[in-house]
């Protein structure tokens, strides 16, 4: 099955989110509702994009403690239960959208694993995971823009 524009832009909406980019959400939102989807789609690819945001910022949360002997922080962060296995193919579609574009590898995993769970195919993944590393480019390009850092420059 293939992935339909309007799901299409609103997991764009929801990676946008994620990754934490104004510009990108701004057009991806309104695309999104001229693909006719509704407030209430996008205000979904929203929360599940700040849902997968915040279990990943948990997730290295714990990480960090677990370096500076919280073990079991850790695991319990590493334990949290994926959204995308239960909810359906357009939010599992925007969390693996939102985990790639928060770098969250832990995340990631579980997200791809839900995808093909759920049914989705590999070329719909493969679709949502280059949307992604698209939007990620965007975004950090806005932000080097900001900065002053020219796009040829190394870090």
């Amino acid at each position: 099955m293939a992935i339909t524009p309007k799901e299409k832009e609103l997991a764009a909406v929801g990676i946008s989110v994620a990754a934490g980019c104004k510009p990108c959400t701004d057009h991806h939102v309104t695309v999104a509702r001229k693909a006719r989807a509704t407030d209430l789609e996008i205000e979904k690819a929203v929360a599940v994009a700040l849902a997968v945001r915040r279990t990943a910022a948990e997730i290295m949360e714990a990480h960090a403690s677990a370096q500076l002997g919280g073990v079991q922080a850790e695991a319990q962060a590493e334990a949290a239960p994926s959204l995308a296995g239960a909810t359906g193919r357009l939010t599992t579609m925007v969390s693996v959208g939102a985990a790639f574009a928060v770098n969250c590898v832990s995340s990631l995993e579980r997200q791809l694993a839900a995808a093909e769970a759920a049914g989705l195919a590999a070329d719909e993944i493969m679709q949502v995971v280059k949307l992604a590393a698209f939007i990620k480019r965007r975004a950090a390009s806005h932000v080097e823009r900001l900065a002053g850092l020219a796009k040829d420059e190394a870090a």
